[in-house]
């Protein structure tokens, strides 16, 4: 991650959904419920 990326996103974390992973911007809020994980939504 760049520290521009950094800047803008801050920490990120990387949860398991069991259908993937979730990744989640700190400084982004989930308005969707997806979170625009690598698997989608998992459904």
């Amino acid at each position: 991650m760049s520290k521009d990326d950094y800047t803008k996103y801050g920490d990120i974390v990387i949860e398991d959904t069991g259908y993937g992973f979730k990744v989640i911007p700190e400084n982004m809020k989930d308005d969707n419920g997806c979170g625009g994980g690598c698997s989608g939504c998992g459904h």
